[in-house]
Formats: structure tokens, C-alpha cells, sequence
């Protein structure tokens, strides 16, 4: 029977053989893990467990502590009643913090545990006297209070307990100078004294064993953190690469549909790839967003005043073509706003475009998804509002947490869309909530505080109107991926450019020799010079440093768009390049750089 319940090989027998009697010692282990875990089953935090596992193990320490060195102390005293009677109590209230845990009374097991040992600290000091030097179990007090209490209350009133041991130990050896309350010999004094700083050794190795652990772990998991963060980036990289080509290509694609009648039967599969590579897209930018959240990253606030309504215009534009795969229309409605707000104009847009993204993903086909922005008095709402089958009472208590995702035969993504909004939201001092009535409307709501801005702080170039005309204008394009570097040539030939290619930072010196341009598009990472490099050269001549430079990158260090922003880039752009943001910034450095050369 028991080679069925614990089938061991011919080898493991004959070690259990030579060590006794392998059942009991199986029977040991178990008891001393169920033990060790009782009260656990029920807990899901991680944190919680481990607090409950720690005061297990005390107990069982303190336990073993009792059995090894009261009898020595019986022993050498003679069996003294006082010292039975308090060693045989400690030891029985020291084996109901275990059973305390096993009743899920947590709180009350960690409190038993630790003024048990305060009560024993204090009566044997005050009993056997100095000589036992007990002080210096304040110390091993003092440890514990971290690893078994959470509330701070609770550590604040251990932490003054300890202290109140140590005042009244003081105490007893001062008015006990000359011979404890039980008078011992030397030698018994000091054999007693050695048992009792040998058990404390022994609870401080049970105590420190967990710090050590986790020490280690988290020098692994920092290693392993950093790892992936670098994995995530640099493939992330090489991904935008490739996507930087499909996306220009959809991009072109519905350029030439625009121009040619004869292609329309195939823009709804242009519509379908410009779709996919937003989708795409968004998904990146939404790990990107993740990892500089996991790596604790605090989100930078910029502060900018821009139209209400052209923005959120703009931020429907965006999202029709998701849309319009789908059969849904999107809407906007604004009311009681002002028509100049002030506020972080990158971080409302991801919010707005994450909220779309979720509304267009879950919502039904062939219905409407209402963007509603509302003014309050010193608040505002972005409101997103979508029919569907609506959410579950369970997944709207996580809904916000990452990697929380309804997978659908049509929906695809990473899970962290809303996670990002909340973190964003909440960055710019806002809150977001979610309401999701059994059929009625899914209502997605992020919370802003109100800051009205004024027509004179728009900046002068987003007053001015927009320049179409880009006819004759020279560009150079500094691109070592070939594909990448004919589509954005192609893009900028057909607005009326005169382009020129440089496969490499050096490539590109060598052309502005011959001939200056109006505007640079520089790649980041390219062979022989590389764009950091080669502004910091275009930077330092005279000649050279006016001409606007654009930098073009997938790269999503923080410490690389620093660096190129200290070597002298006037703007960036992300891959894959949106087309009609590379023609914006295309017109406000061109009209910038040429109002200079006028002044």
C-alpha cells in the first residue's frame, strides 16, 4: 500500500532505508508543509500568504526553540514551578497562533505571536536577571514587525511594545543590581544564556532567509526585466521597419484611388491594409506605453493650447477607415465647451484613439459610435459610446487592468488599450469609469479637469493657414531600407518635390556639399554614419545647422530621442510615417526656416 501512495525507485528505497523509516519521514514533511501553509488555501495575494507562511514558520520555530531548551532549563533550576508552569504556557499559546491562522484569524495570530515573545522577553529578564543579557532580543523584536504586520497601526504599536520591553527590562536590572529574583550560579546563568542566544540565531537565520531570497530573486528579475525591456525595444524596431513599408504602401495606394476612377474596386482592400497597419500600429504603441510603465517611467505632462473641435475632428479622421471595415460610423457632439482648451494634446489624443479603437473592436456592426465631449463647470468629459452586448459584471472589475481582452473571431490586440487610458488619464489628473447597463449603450468616460485657453496662445503656426503648395521644394532623404526610402521618395514626388536619396549619414554629407536643401529626413540607425552622428555634424557648420532636420525613427529609447534632441533634431516622426503628419511638420519647418531667412 504504501509503495502505491509514495512510488519511490529501488535506489530511493535503499537511501530511505539507511536513513529509517521512510513513511515517517514522509509523514514529518507533510505535516511540517501543512503546517507551515495552514490558513493559506484561501488567499489569492501573493503578499498576503507570504506574511501568513512567515508567521507559520516563527511558530514553529519558537515551538522547537521551547522543546529543545526547557528541558535544560528544568534541568539546571531544579524544576521550578514558576519556570514549568511559564515555559509549558508559552508553548501551548504558541501553538494556538498556528491554528489561529488555520481560522483564517490572521491578524490575531501575528498579534499572539509577537506579544507572546514580549511577554516571555520581559518575565525571564525580570526572573533570571542580567545575566542573560536579553537586550539584545529587541533587536530580533524589532525585525519581525515588518514580515508579520501590514497595517501601520499595528506596526507603530509593535514597534512602541519593543521599546516598553526594553525600558522594563532596564528596569529590573536596575533594581535587581545585585541578584536576580531567582538566584542562579554563574555557570547555570551562562549555559542558559548560550541556549537562548543560539535560539535567536536560529529564528534570525528563519527570519533573514526570506530577505536573502527575495534579495536574490530580485536581482534576477531585474536582470530578466531589463532583458525584456531591451528585447521588447528592439524588436519593436525591426517590426516598425517592415510596417513602415506596408503602411506607406496603403497609404500611396489610396492616394492613387483618390486620382484614378478605375481603381475604386480596390480601395475596399486598401481600406482593409490601412486598417490592419493602424491596428498594428496601435498595438505597438500600446506595449511601447506598457514597458515604460513596467520600468517606471512617470508620464511627463506638456502643457499645450489647441481648437477644440478641428482636434477631435481630426481624432475621428483617424479612426474612420477601423470604422468603415467594420460598417460603422463614427460622430461627435460637443456641448457646453469652450472653443480654446489648454492641455497635453499627445496623451488626450492616445486616449481618445485607445477609447475609439475599444468602442469600434466590441461594438456591433453596423451601428454608430458617438464621441461626446461634455463641459462641466471646472471639469470636462471625453465620453465614447457604443451599442453591443455590453459588459459582465466580472470584467468590469478589471476592466482596466492590463491584459484584461475579449477575444473574439474579428478582434485582435494586446489587452492594454485601456490600461494605458487609465494611466494617462490619471497622469493629467483625471479619472475613468465605464457603465454598461444590461442592454443599453457601453459608456466609456474619462474625467479632465477644465482649463480654458486663449486665442493669443495658440501657437503662430497652427494660426496660419495650411500651405498646400510644396512644389520645387528640395528634400533629402537619408534611409539605408531601400523600400522604405522609394516609398516616402514616391509620397513626396507626387506633392511636387525634388528628392534626393543618401543610403547613409556620410551619403548624405556628401550630397549637401554639392547642394543645400530645404529640409533633411533623417534615418536614426544606419551603417557608416548614423543620425546621431550626422547631425551633431550639420549642426556645427555654419552653413548647414538652418536646415530643418526631421528625424525619422522607430526606435523607442527615451535616451536615443534625447540624444538626437541634444544633438539638434527639429522634430521626429514615428515609423511607420503617417503621411499627412509628415507633411504637417513638412509645412512648419519649411514656413519656420524661410521666416528666419526673411527676418
Amino acid at each position: 500500500m504504501h509503495l502505491q501512495l509514495n512510488p519511490t525507485s529501488d535506489t530511493d528505497n535503499m537511501r530511505s532505508v539507511a536513513k529509517g523509516n521512510p513513511t515517517l519521514a514522509n509523514r514529518l514533511k507533510t505535516l511540517f508543509r501543512w503546517l507551515v501553509k495552514a490558513g493559506t488555501a484561501p488567499l489569492k495575494d501573493e503578499e498576503a500568504v507570504a506574511r501568513v507562511v512567515m508567521v507559520n514558520k516563527l511558530s514553529l520555530a519558537f515551538g522547537g526553540v521551547i522543546l529543545i531548551i526547557a528541558p535544560v532549563m528544568l534541568w539546571f533550576l531544579n524544576g521550578m514551578p514558576s519556570i514549568f508552569i511559564a515555559i509549558s504556557a508559552e508553548f501551548v499559546i504558541n501553538c494556538g497562533v498556528i491554528y489561529l491562522n488555520h481560522r483564517r484569524r490572521y491578524k490575531a495570530a501575528s498579534l499572539v505571536l509577537y506579544f507572546l515573545q514580549c511577554m516571555a522577553i520581559v518575565y525571564f529578564g525580570f526572573l533570571l536577571g542580567k545575566l542573560l543579557q536579553l537586550q539584545f532580543t529587541i533587536v530580533f523584536l524589532l525585525s519581525i514587525i515588518y514580515l508579520i504586520f501590514k497595517e501601520d497601526l499595528l506596526r507603530r504599536i509593535a514597534f512602541i511594545s519593543a521599546l516598553v520591553v526594553l525600558a522594563l527590562l532596564e528596569a529590573s536590572y536596575y533594581f535587581h543590581d545585585t541578584e536576580p529574583v531567582i538566584p542562579i550560579s554563574t555557570n547555570t546563568a551562562y549555559v542558559i544564556h548560550l541556549l537562548v542566544v543560539l535560539a535567536v540565531l536560529y529564528i534570525i537565520v528563519v527570519v533573514s532567509k526570506p530577505y536573502v531570497r527575495s534579495n536574490d530573486i530580485n536581482a534576477e528579475l531585474k536582470r530578466a526585466n531589463d532583458f525584456k525591456r531591451v528585447f521588447v525595444y528592439q524588436v519593436i524596431h525591426e517590426m516598425r521597419t517592415p510596417l513602415n513599408a506596408i503602411f506607406g504602401v496603403a497609404q500611396l495606394l489610396k492616394k492613387e484611388i483618390r486620382l484614378n476612377e478605375e481603381l475604386k474596386t480596390v480601395e475596399p482592400l486598401t481600406d482593409q491594409l490601412l486598417a490592419a497597419s493602424n491596428n498594428a500600429r496601435n498595438i505597438i504603441n500600446d506595449v511601447m506605453d506598457m514597458a515604460q510603465i513596467e520600468s517606471g517611467q512617470t508620464e511627463q505632462i506638456s502643457e499645450n493650447v489647441f481648437r477644440l473641435k478641428p482636434f477631435f475632428a481630426h481624432a475621428i479622421e483617424m479612426n474612420k477607415v477601423v470604422a468603415r471595415s467594420r460598417n460603422m460610423q463614427l460622430r461627435l457632439s460637443i456641448e457646453h465647451m469652450p472653443e480654446i482648451i489648454t492641455g497635453d494634446s499627445l496623451k488626450l489624443i492616445q486616449v481618445t484613439t485607445n477609447l475609439l479603437a475599444n468602442a469600434i473592436k466590441y461594438g456591433e456592426k453596423n451601428t454608430v459610435v458617438l464621441l461626446k465631449i461634455t463641459g462641466h463647470k471646472k471639469t470636462w468629459s471625453i465620453s465614447v459610446i457604443n451599442e453591443g452586448p455590453g459588459i459582465t459584471p466580472e470584467k468590469l472589475a478589471v476592466i482596466f487592468d492590463p491584459f484584461i481582452t475579449d477575444k473574439r473571431k474579428y478582434t485582435e490586440g494586446t489587452g492594454l488599450g485601456l490600461y494605458i487610458v487609465k494611466n494617462k488619464v490619471e497622469a493629467m489628473g483625471g479619472t475613468v469609469g465605464v457603465e454598461s447597463p444590461p442592454g443599453k449603450p457601453t459608456v466609456f468616460t474619462a474625467t479632465l479637469p477644465l482649463q480654458q485657453g486663449r486665442e493669443e496662445d495658440i501657437p503662430a503656426e497652427e494660426k496660419q493657414p495650411e500651405v498646400s503648395n510644396l512644389n520645387n521644394i528640395d528634400v533629402f532623404i537619408a534611409e539605408d531600407n531601400e523600400l522604405n526610402a522609394l516609398l516616402l521618395s514616391r509620397l513626396l514626388k507626387q506633392i511636387g518635390c525634388n528628392v534626393s536619396i543618401a543610403h547613409n549619414g556620410l551619403e548624405l554629407l556628401q550630397l549637401v556639399e554639392k547642394d543645400m536643401p530645404d529640409v533633411i529626413i533623417l534615418d536614426y540607425h544606419m551603417d557608416v554614419m548614423d543620425g546621431e552622428e550626422t547631425l551633431r555634424y550639420l549642426k556645427k557648420d555654419p552653413q548647414l545647422k538652418e536646415i530643418p532636420v526631421i528625424v525619422a525613427t522607430g526606435d523607442a529609447f527615451l535616451d536615443s530621442r534625447e540624444a538626437l534632441e541634444a544633438a539638434g533634431a527639429d522634430a521626429f516622426i514615428e515609423k511607420p510615417i503617417d503621411h499627412r503628419r509628415l507633411l504637417q511638420l513638412l509645412q512648419k519647418h519649411l514656413h519656420r526656416n524661410n521666416g528666419e531667412l526673411q527676418e
